[in-house]
């Protein structure tokens, strides 16, 4: 008994010493495994200047005075003001966009007047929206037509007149405008029979005097 007590007692004392060499090693790490550290903050590359660096004939031909290349490079800016949160691309897409409105660029009219109605880039101003809406629907746009039945029927920027309201939408529905026509068919039951007739009759004039354009109907960017 007393030989195994004494194998007993040498036994424990061997393992406690084992066990405290290792826990004085120094800690070991795979680093091939290890996660690496990411910086605290990652600089998100700015997009201003990326559509003169994409499209550098664009923004030639936009330089020096082609209306279609400067509706195209203000159009891109949006699309990146969009994607990135640049307010400053939004600021520098207004004013291609405006250079191109002013050489009677239609789709750069409507353009402009739905950045003046929603207020981005630029102060919102329903007047100067209006305005724009009207050039490029008095050009045979049929979007135009809409939002400026649109200002007519909510009273923006011009005097509430429902009349006027039927007549700009009838015609962008005539067009092909869908959502037009629904509007459209809103203010129908709003307007007396004389009231009707004479919208109608106003209607015909006009789709005779504008001019009809041809290829796709145009679209805004989502949110416009």
């Amino acid at each position: 008994m007393g030989l195994l007590a004494l194998g007993l007692i040498l036994g424990a004392l061997l393992w406690v010493e084992f066990n405290q060499s290792r826990l004085d090693e120094p800690a070991r790490f795979d680093t091939a495994a290890a996660p690496q550290r990411l910086p605290s903050r990652i600089a998100t590359p700015r997009v201003h200047g990326e559509p003169q660096h994409d499209n550098p004939q664009v923004h030639h031909a936009a330089e020096s005075g082609d209306a279609g290349a400067q509706y195209q490079f203000g159009m891109n800016l949006v699309q990146n003001a969009w994607q990135h949160s640049e307010p400053l691309a939004m600021i520098e897409a207004v004013d291609w966009i405006r250079k191109a409105a002013e050489q009677e660029h239609v789709n750069a009219q409507l353009m402009l007047g739905a950045l003046y109605e929603k207020g981005r880039g630029l102060i919102q101003d329903y007047e100067l929206a209006y305005d724009w809406y009207r050039r490029a629907a008095q050009q045979g746009n049929a979007l135009a037509m809409e939002r400026l039945g649109l200002m007519f029927a909510r009273g923006r920027g011009v005097e509430q007149d429902l009349e006027q309201a039927y007549v700009w939408l009838n015609l962008a529905a005539a067009r092909g405008d869908h959502d037009a026509e629904g509007e459209r068919n809103k203010i129908h039951g709003l307007l007396s029979a004389a009231e009707l007739t004479h919208a109608q009759e106003r209607s015909r004039t006009l789709d005779l005097e504008l001019p009809r354009l041809t290829g796709t109907l145009q679209t805004l960017p989502f949110g416009f």
